[in-house]
């Protein structure tokens, strides 16, 4: 499924350019100067870009990737040993296209041990012009550490996503929309929803419901293998849960697991589909475990209440507001970690207009040598 996901973004020319128009401005700024109210402005590529992927999404690392190409910047990228196939596959593809592509030799994937060659590791990030680190905190304090001062670093760290259930009348449809969010990357995304926050009388019955639909994500997207330490802490958590009086209950062959916990009570996160379930009062009561730097996504349903809270979420730091069952798709013209990374890839140098050119609040030409001597400055104030 995800293969067909990255397929359709390679291949959506249409939104490619939408994604240069909205990040930057226009679709022109890379190869002309651009009009800008009193100056021109053009965008060049930062120049040397490294990519410290994470493998736990696959699609992200060509995200990265595909910036890159969009804002003309050489590209190294530095695999990861949980998806060394991605990046390289990606590659081969544009040597099948056209070898001589520009941007064809303009990419290149190698890969070291995260522990080990640190010294080829740092010689290379000192050619850099800009690092986009992807990963856990161990991988991004190690980017934070090497990252040369004139180098920008780009930094797509850990995040937790949640998702809100406010009172609704489709008990099996707000059911459906969670367990897709749940069992989507088995949970190692930053988006993918850990918490969730049930708000309403149906409590009960929503349960059900989504006990029901995590059963038939089994079905229909099976979980990933998992290793025997990921069992391991599978079976730890809901044993540590049930202990500590919570309700807990896990479904066949570790599919997925459901506990019911007070708000903010998290005993152990083994991700995998393992689902903390929240019983709200309101949704002033769900806004402080919105945190500004660690959540990501929201997941809303019903989707108006959206409307309703989009404010309060995004003041508490609330990086992204989807439809709950949304969380994977990042739409055209939205934000990533409350930026625009294109942005950060290239380099805006403007071009201003002469003294001779009048403003909106100036209708003279400005002759600052002679304000001065005529002591004319307040010409200036409109």
């Amino acid at each position: 499924m995800e293969a067909n996901w990255i397929a359709m973004i390679l291949c959506s020319k249409s939104a490619l350019y939408d994604i240069v128009q909205t990040e930057l401005g226009s679709r022109h700024i890379l190869d002309e100067w651009v009009a800008q109210d009193e100056c021109y402005v053009k965008a060049l590529p930062k120049g040397r870009s490294l990519h410290l992927l994470a493998g736990n999404v696959p699609l992200s690392g060509v995200t990265s990737i595909l910036r890159a190409i969009l804002t003309k910047n050489q590209i190294i990228v530095k695999m990861s040993s949980n998806d060394p196939f991605t990046p390289h596959a990606l590659a081969m593809s544009f040597i099948d296209v056209d070898p001589n592509h520009p941007i064809t030799q303009s990419i290149s994937i190698i890969y070291w041990p995260h522990t080990q060659c640190t010294q080829v590791a740092q010689r290379l990030m000192q050619k850099m012009d800009v690092v986009v680190a992807w990963g856990g905190s161990e991988a991004i304090r190690w980017a934070v550490e090497h990252t040369p001062p004139h180098t920008e670093l780009i930094k797509f760290g850990p995040k937790k996503s949640l998702t809100i259930i406010n009172d609704p009348e489709n008990l099996i449809e707000a059911a459906e929309g969670a367990a897709h969010d749940i069992c989507f990357y088995d949970q190692q995304a930053c988006f993918s929803t850990q918490n969730l926050f049930y708000i309403g009388p149906r409590f009960p019955e929503f349960k059900q419901a989504l006990r029901e639909q995590l059963q038939r994500y089994a079905r229909i997207l099976p979980k990933s293998q998992s290793s025997i330490d990921e069992q391991a802490d599978f079976s730890l958590t809901l044993r540590e849960c049930q202990f500590a009086g919570f309700t807990a209950e896990m479904g066949n062959q570790q599919d997925w697991m459901m506990i019911e916990s007070p708000a903010g009570v998290e005993l152990n996160h083994p991700l995998g589909r393992c689902i903390y379930l929240h019983q709200m009062a309101s949704f002033e009561e769900v806004l402080p475990f919105v945190i500004k730097g660690q959540t990501q996504t929201v997941s809303l349903f019903p989707w108006s209440c959206s409307l309703q809270y989009r404010d309060q979420l995004a003041a508490h730091g609330a990086e992204r507001i989807v439809e709950s069952g949304m969380n994977n798709i990042f739409r055209v013209g939205g934000a990533h970690d409350a930026m625009r990374p294109l942005q950060r890839l290239v380099r805006f140098i403007s071009h201003e207009r002469p003294s001779r050119f009048t403003t909106k609040d100036v209708a003279v030409a400005i002759e600052q040598t002679r304000y001065l001597e005529e002591d004319k400055f307040l010409v200036f104030v409109p």
